[in-house]
């Protein structure tokens, strides 16, 4: 009888235990998707000459890889395909830069290649560089990925 009372006790302690954790991933995962609307999506709106600021971003893409590394025409081929597709997010009308950092990683990757046998970076250390150096040019408080912005 007391090890009948006993599964039954620990069933019933099991079943409380997993209702009571299965209720607090509901309220986390409600709690968590609440807060993704209170993420401040950093908008590109005042960055408005697309060709002007692509360039300087290729610029600078390439100044903080010859920094990092050593000066390599990779990195301006590199920082090359990072204007371009910047310059087609803006134009049609792409202001997050999530977008445009997914992008430019999309691009890299569909013609990495081209870059692969003399890069020291991969398509993601670009687009992380750009997204660090975007939220810089609007003025957007940050988290630095990258150590310094040129």
């Amino acid at each position: 009888m007391s090890r009948f009372l006993f599964v039954v006790l620990a069933l019933c302690f099991s079943a409380t235990v997993k209702a009571w954790v299965a209720s607090s991933i509901i309220r986390n995962r409600v709690t968590s998707s609440s807060m993704l609307n209170a993420i401040e999506v950093v908008s590109l709106e005042s960055l408005e000459n697309h060709e002007e600021d692509g360039t300087a971003m290729a610029d600078s893409i390439v100044a903080w890889l010859d920094d990092e590394w050593i000066p390599q025409e990779v990195h301006v081929r590199l920082a090359a395909s990072a204007k371009a597709s910047y310059i087609a997010c803006r134009e049609n009308g792409e202001n997050d830069i999530m977008s445009v950092m997914m992008r430019i990683a999309d691009d890299m990757e569909k013609n990495w290649a081209a870059y692969d046998k003399d890069a020291f970076v991969n398509q993601w250390d670009i687009a992380n560089y750009v997204s660090d150096y975007l939220t810089k040019k609007s003025g957007a408080e940050s988290c630095d990925c990258s150590s310094e912005i040129f």
